[in-house]
């Protein structure tokens, strides 16, 4: 592979480390609920494997267990070699696993942070393919930089036309969900702790409707990443979301590679 720019190197190399972090996660996860994947389990092969097609054999649950190992592999080769053909290859081979793995259970395992993640081993397969020029290689960084930001953009459009969550009420509703399992020390009455609430809500809104301001200026783009972290990093204690931050964080290393260049 040709000798990549210093800035961009960088940058492969800290989105393979953290996208490896993150596919280890979601492995390690689904390999401890293993049980629910065996004939008598909530994801039974006989009760999904209808839609699986020609992929039926590979999604067993005993086989579907060798692919999650696999994929642990796969993410130390790709963290231990960024930039390489080693890479690419890791990069492309844990995309088209995360596929199977929506496959498998008929959709994202983990919502958003599944396809995020899939967008991201996607832009680093292309960022790390070898005897390519350059250009193509930003090519994959500047496509994730892109999802990235338009993914921030479209969540505070929809927040926007909603008044709950200019008042504080939707995010109230989701404190209140039980599945999520909110930590006690965290104020969610309604109207008493209404008014922070509010805030949080409208500092999100104010957050992802603004992402796109981190391509014009490396101090906007360092203050949005800060409040990217901030954000993925709360939702991950509060609503245990830990896939998100995750995710989302293998993909921002892109966002600082793209106001330098594009700025």
């Amino acid at each position: 592979m040709s000798e990549l720019p210093a800035l961009l190197s960088t940058t492969i190399a800290w989105m393979c480390r953290i996208a490896a972090l993150a596919v280890a996660v979601n492995a390690l996860e689904l390999l401890t609920i293993h049980r629910a994947l065996s004939d008598r389990g909530v994801w039974r092969a006989p009760l999904l494997s209808p839609q699986w097609g020609v992929w039926r054999r590979v999604l067993g649950a005993r086989v579907f267990a060798a692919v999650l190992v696999a994929q642990l592999a796969l993410a130390v080769i790709m963290a231990a070699a960024p930039g390489t053909t080693a890479g690419c290859l890791a990069a492309a081979t844990l995309a088209f696993t995360g596929w199977l793995s929506a496959l498998r259970f008929r959709g994202n395992v983990n919502g958003g942070s599944d396809a995020m993640l899939f967008t991201v081993l996607g832009g680093l397969a292309v960022a790390q393919l070898p005897n390519v020029a350059i250009t193509v290689h930003e090519a994959g960084i500047l496509y994730v930089a892109a999802q990235l930001t338009l993914s921030y953009v479209r969540a505070g459009i929809v927040k926007v036309k909603e008044r709950s969550w200019w008042t504080g009420h939707a995010l109230a509703a989701f404190l209140a969900l039980p599945a999520y399992g909110v930590p006690a020390w965290v104020p969610r009455s309604v109207p008493k702790d209404l008014a922070w609430l509010r805030v949080a809500s409208v500092g999100v809104i104010g957050f992802e409707c603004l992402a796109p301001l981190a391509w014009f200026s490396p101090v906007a783009c360092a203050v949005v990443i800060a409040a990217a972290l901030a954000f993925h990093t709360a939702t991950a204690a509060v609503f245990g979301l830990n896939r998100f931050l995750l995710a989302w964080g293998a993909g921002l290393p892109s966002l600082w590679y793209a106001v330098h260049r594009v700025a």
